[in-house]
C-alpha cells in the first residue's frame, strides 16, 4: 500500500484534470492520497493491504455532528447525514477500491442520488486512472528491486 499513499497526481493525468474540473487545487507532485484523500476524511489505515477513507457530510442545511469520523460513523443516526467510506484494497496482486455511500434517512437518500447519478461516470474514470496509476508506480518499484 506504501504506492498508494506515495503515487501523485502527474501519475494519474485523467483524474487530475476531472478533479480539476471542480476547482480543487491539484499539484502535479501532489500526493493523492495524504494530501487530497485526507483533506475528504479520515484516512484509516485497514492493515498492510488496505486503507480506508471516511468521511462525514451533512446535507442541506444539515451540520455536521461534533465528533471524530469514526464516532460518528459508528454511533450517528441523526437524519441528514451522508456517512462515505472508500477503500483502496491490494489482495493476490489485484487492486480494487470501493465506495459505500449511506444516507441516514430516506429523505438524505432521495437527495443525494441526482448528484450521484450525475458524478458517477467521472467518478468511475477519476478512479480508473487513480488504479492505475498506482499499479504502474507498483510495477515500476518491483522492477527497479
Amino acid at each position: 500500500m506504501t504506492a498508494a499513499h506515495a503515487t501523485t497526481w502527474s501519475e494519474a493525468p485523467i483524474a487530475r484534470a476531472l478533479v480539476a474540473i471542480t476547482g480543487a487545487d491539484v499539484p502535479g507532485r501532489g500526493l493523492i492520497v495524504s494530501e487530497f484523500l485526507s483533506g475528504m476524511g479520515e484516512v484509516l489505515p485497514a492493515g498492510d493491504e488496505e486503507f480506508l477513507l471516511a468521511a462525514v457530510q451533512g446535507m442541506g442545511d444539515t451540520p455536521r455532528p461534533d465528533g471524530s469520523v469514526v464516532e460518528i460513523v459508528t454511533g450517528c443516526d441523526q437524519p441528514g447525514i451522508l456517512k462515505v467510506g472508500m477503500n483502496v484494497r491490494h489482495t493476490a496482486g489485484v487492486l480494487t477500491t470501493e465506495t459505500r455511500i449511506l444516507a441516514t434517512d430516506e429523505r438524505t437518500r432521495r437527495r443525494f442520488l441526482p448528484y450521484w447519478l450525475f458524478i458517477r461516470f467521472g467518478s468511475g474514470l477519476t478512479r480508473t486512472s487513480m488504479l492505475r496509476a498506482i499499479r504502474a508506480r507498483v510495477l515500476r518499484e518491483a522492477a527497479a528491486a
